[in-house]
């Protein structure tokens, strides 16, 4: 008989939980990974701007009539001209200026030397014009290229001397094989410029230049060569007896106005034919209804410009050098200019502000944003907000109140450097289509490099920025 079985008491083993650091740091990770990205996914972008030196220019481009002061010299005979000096020399009262002969001269088959005398440059020129070359070039300095207009110019005059000097030898020989009586040498009356172009503006004054004048479609002028005719009581060749000169032009109604307004009396000039650049004085004068003329006034270069009678110009109207700020980062808060001895500061928060009167004659601090303090003008600039027009404020220590009135707008940009968006103000000196170009002022707390809010209205004060 089998025995019965006797029951047995087994149970299941409960584990005893153990707690996984690793795993509770991988998920506490996970989570804040996924809370980080749908926060940036959803939530609102900044977009940052650096701010950096920049300029505006505004200019407008006219064509103007050169004047000056120039005297035509007749000759006293039929003839042929044949001139001493190159265009452009300065001469002296009394100088040899120019022959009339009875017939051409030969000047092609002249020597331009005494016998026994070499051609070209003495061996002391040829040292000279070397030695000049070796000190400039062991002196060049990038940041003085104008130096080399300087050496360019050297050169120039050195070699019009030469030439000046050839031209003189040349004219002389062929006179000697022509014999006296045939020629008849012309001196200079007075100092002056040569100029051996003749178009009959040398008498006309500046404030006889009128519309008809400035149409060059019509304009011609005589160009003197060598062996040209000349007509007994006609020009030969003219002298420029000042280095002032004029160029007249006709501006728009526009732009007159505005330099009016400003009572600008002397502006930028570029020369389109060299991009010479200089100051000149400058006059404004209306005539007939909306005609306006620019009296442009030079004292010097004119021998730059002898052969031009008409010149093409550019009015540089403004130039402004600062910092360039996008016009979407800028945004402008009522403010109030008040005496700094306005100004409190709270003991405890060390909050700027004001003293507010109540109408029970009691006073409180209100904190303000000063945007600005000026201290040569003992001024400050203040934020309306939280002080409507109509507050009484009171001067601390003292009975004096002022009331607020009449809030100014002031310009300024969201500084972002210290990841808030802080309103810096800025002083606007000239402005485009699409920036702003500030001036060195008081007001304009903006450096150069800072990062600013490029688009000023989708954020608040002291925003946190995300970028």
């Amino acid at each position: 008989m089998v025995g019965k079985k006797e029951p047995t008491n087994i149970q299941d083993y409960r584990r005893k939980w153990n707690f996984n650091i690793g795993v509770f740091l991988f998920t506490v990770i996970l989570i804040y990974v996924i809370v980080t990205v749908l926060f940036y996914i959803t939530g609102k972008h900044v977009t940052f701007y650096e701010v950096q030196e920049g300029s505006i220019l505004k200019d407008e481009i006219y064509t103007g009539i050169a004047i000056r002061t120039e005297e035509v010299i007749p000759a006293n005979r039929n003839g042929y001209l044949n001139f001493y000096e190159i265009e452009g020399t300065k001469v002296a009262a009394g100088d040899s200026i120019c022959t009339v002969s009875d017939e051409k001269l030969n000047l092609e088959n002249q020597s331009d030397t005494a016998e026994g005398q070499e051609s070209g440059l003495s061996s002391d020129e040829q040292k000279a014009l070397l030695s000049s070359m070796q000190s400039f070039m062991g002196n060049y300095d990038e940041d003085a290229f104008s130096d080399v207009y300087v050496m360019k110019d050297q050169m120039e005059t050195f070699c019009e001397d030469k030439t000046n000097q050839s031209r003189t030898q040349k004219l002389s020989n062929a006179l000697q094989d022509e014999g006296e009586g045939s020629y008849e040498i012309y001196y200079s009356p007075r100092d002056g410029v040569l100029a051996y172009h003749i178009d009959g503006y040398e008498e006309l004054k500046k404030e006889d230049v009128t519309e008809s004048v400035l149409d060059k479609k019509k304009y011609t002028q005589k160009q003197v060569t060598e062996n040209s005719e000349a007509e007994s009581g006609k020009g030969a060749y003219k002298l420029i007896t000042e280095e002032e000169w004029y160029v007249v032009t006709e501006i728009s109604p526009d732009t007159a106005k505005d330099l009016l307004a400003k009572e600008k009396t002397s502006i930028q000039v570029r020369f389109l034919k060299d991009n010479m650049t200089m100051i000149a004085g400058l006059e404004i004068k209306q005539k007939d209804k909306d005609r306006y003329y620019a009296y442009l006034t030079f004292d010097n270069s004119m021998v730059r410009y002898l052969s031009e009678r008409y010149l093409d110009i550019e009015l540089i109207l403004e130039d402004v050098t600062g910092l360039r700020v996008p016009k979407s980062a800028v945004i402008k808060k009522d403010c109030y200019m008040l005496p700094l001895d306005y100004i409190v500061t709270n003991g405890e928060t060390k909050e700027k502000g004001v003293l507010v009167k109540e109408k029970n004659g009691k006073t409180r601090f209100q904190a303000a944003d000063v945007y600005y303090q000026d201290e040569n003008e003992k001024q400050a600039c203040v934020s309306a907000e939280n002080l409507p027009e109509g507050t009484v404020i009171r001067m601390q220590d003292s009975n004096n109140t002022k009331t607020l009135s009449d809030p100014v707008e002031q310009p300024g940009v969201y500084e972002a450097g210290s990841g808030y968006a802080v309103f810096t103000t800025i002083d606007i000196a000239e402005e485009n289509e699409d920036y702003y170009i500030t001036r060195n002022g008081i007001s304009n707390l903006l450096s150069n490099y800072d990062r600013i809010v490029l688009d000023a209205d989708s954020v608040e004060d002291d925003e946190i920025l995300v970028q």
